[in-house]
């Protein structure tokens, strides 16, 4: 019997755990992961991110994800897979990520909650000891079974499980009509992030401004303002000026990528397109330190993806059909049948929906002159990093208020 996997990713940025074993891994190996974590961003955002209006996503949620997966793969499957996750340079992956992940998820400050599942058919899947102990130990995943015949269908275990790791942000994510006989195998990261602005705006300081849109178009929404200290860099060369908005944990941090005109993202986007992520990455470094007078939007945005395509235009064919292999997770023949993906991204006066991590930088204080300004009035781009491991936790951008969902 030919039977697929389903994975699914859910995040959650909201303002307003679960903890993973801890195994040991070099300081290269991870410089080695994030620097693939945020390659793999790059290359999703190239597939998914450009003809997108608002988009965001979590690049290490996917990733995470489909490294459960890759661990099970073999042969030309395993290969691909290792191209498309950036792994070539990276002996111990699954040890890497577990540091990286025990590292981000007990911190103080900020809520970081990250949770693993896979649930499976036990009457159909012979799932290898070998891989449910790995996944236990490497991912701390749950490991749960389920009836497809069952009265309630399988789907509600899994949308309370969610729905508890995402403080009840997403409850309803699994559907009947995802649910398929040959289907018989569920694998889920979530990751749900709650943090506070190290400096939050003014409530009463919130008022209606013009946001442009395409073709010289205008909307009033709410902006919020604020004159404080933060770190910038006005980037002539790169006609991108950049932002560094910290958490109350200063490891965490949102950046907002902000075109010098109000047409200027496509151009930005074109360094992503060409893959010249040098450029990209060399936007969070040498930033300045400076008293800011900020004007940002409030925003929200959720983007449900299916990612099968853009991972397939990555060089991942063969997980989707027969020519799949992962002989390392069960005796039956198994192939990807879906790559889900939900995230919601909320940006008000307390806090922001997302992680953000950044490059060390050599800030220069400039403080005696007067404040620069920082108006977010037109399309931008956005990354949630961890500064400590310079790793992308969220990635989107922002061009439209007036679309909220995808």
């Amino acid at each position: 019997m030919w039977t697929t996997i389903l994975l699914t990713m859910l995040t959650v940025c909201w303002l307003a755990g679960r903890s993973i074993a801890h195994t040991s891994s070099n300081d290269t190996d991870i410089q080695i992961l994030t620097s693939a974590v945020s390659v793999f961003s790059y290359d999703m955002y190239r597939k998914i991110g450009v003809q997108a209006v608002n988009v965001v996503y979590s690049p290490l949620s996917i990733h995470t994800v489909l490294s459960m997966v890759y661990m099970g793969a073999r042969g030309d499957t395993e290969n691909q897979m290792k191209n498309t996750l950036r792994f070539k340079d990276l002996p111990s992956p699954h040890n890497a990520i577990n540091e990286v992940l025990h590292s981000i998820i007990e911190v103080k400050d900020v809520e970081l909650l990250m949770a693993n599942g896979m649930w499976f058919n036990p009457y159909v899947l012979q799932i290898k000891p070998l891989y449910k102990k790995e996944l236990n130990n490497l991912y701390n995943a749950t490991l749960e079974t389920f009836d497809f015949n069952s009265h309630d269908g399988p789907e509600r275990p899994i949308n309370e499980w969610i729905a508890n790791q995402t403080k009840n942000q997403i409850t309803s994510f699994m559907l009947p009509s995802t649910i398929t006989e040959d289907s018989q195998m569920y694998l889920i990261n979530t990751l749900f992030f709650n943090g506070t602005w190290e400096s939050p705006f003014d409530e009463y300081l919130t008022h209606k401004n013009s946001f442009q849109l395409s073709l010289g178009n205008k909307i009033d929404i709410d902006f919020m303002r604020q004159t404080a200290t933060y770190q910038v860099k006005m980037s002539a060369v790169e006609n991108v000026d950049v932002i560094r908005m910290p958490f109350t944990n200063e490891r965490f941090a949102f950046y907002i990528a902000l075109p010098k005109s109000y047409s200027g993202l496509r151009d930005f986007e074109m360094m992503i397109v060409l893959q010249d992520y040098e450029r990209i990455n060399g936007l969070f470094t040498d930033m300045k330190t400076e008293r800011v007078v900020l004007m940002l939007p409030k925003f929200k945005i959720t983007t449900s993806l299916n990612l099968n395509s853009g991972l397939k235009h990555l060089g991942m064919t063969d997980a989707f059909g027969p020519l799949a292999n992962f002989d390392g997770i069960a005796e039956n023949q198994l192939s990807i049948t879906d790559v889900l993906h939900k995230a919601t991204l909320e940006v008000t006066e307390t806090g922001t929906v997302a992680v953000a991590a950044s490059s060390a930088t050599s800030s220069i204080l400039s403080l005696g002159v007067d404040p620069v300004s920082f108006i977010v009035d037109h399309a931008f781009m956005f990354f949630l990093r961890d500064d400590l491991n310079s790793l992308i936790l969220f990635h989107g951008k922002f061009t439209n208020p007036t679309v909220s969902e995808r």
